[in-house]
C-alpha cells in the first residue's frame, strides 16, 4: 500500500498525476467547508478561502504543485473549518 503521508508525496519521484488529483480534490472539499462555515454572508475575498482557491487554480491552469509549507497551511485550515468541528460548535 502506498503511503499517503506528506513525506511520501513530496519526495523526488516523478509527478504522480493521479495522486495530485486526489490532493486537489481534498482542497476543493476544504474550499467548500470554508464556504459552509461562513454561510451566505461569506466574503469571497476571505484570506483563507482565497488561499485555497488560488492553489486549486494554479494546479489546474499552470500545473503548479503545492509546496510542503502550503500543505501544512492547508492542514491547519482543515482543522479549523472541517464540518465535524462545525457540528460540535453548533451543539455547544
Amino acid at each position: 500500500m502506498k503511503g499517503s503521508r506528506l513525506v511520501d508525496v513530496l519526495d523526488d519521484k516523478p509527478l504522480n498525476k493521479k495522486q495530485w488529483d486526489i490532493i486537489i480534490g481534498k482542497l476543493k472539499k476544504l474550499g467548500t467547508a470554508i464556504e459552509m462555515f461562513y454561510g451566505p454572508e461569506m466574503n469571497i475575498d476571505d484570506a483563507d478561502y482565497r488561499f485555497v482557491n488560488d492553489r486549486i487554480e494554479y494546479y489546474e491552469t499552470k500545473g503548479r504543485l503545492l509546496t510542503k509549507d502550503e500543505m501544512k497551511v492547508c492542514n491547519n485550515l482543515w482543522n479549523r473549518y472541517h464540518p465535524k468541528k462545525q457540528v460540535k460548535e453548533i451543539l455547544k
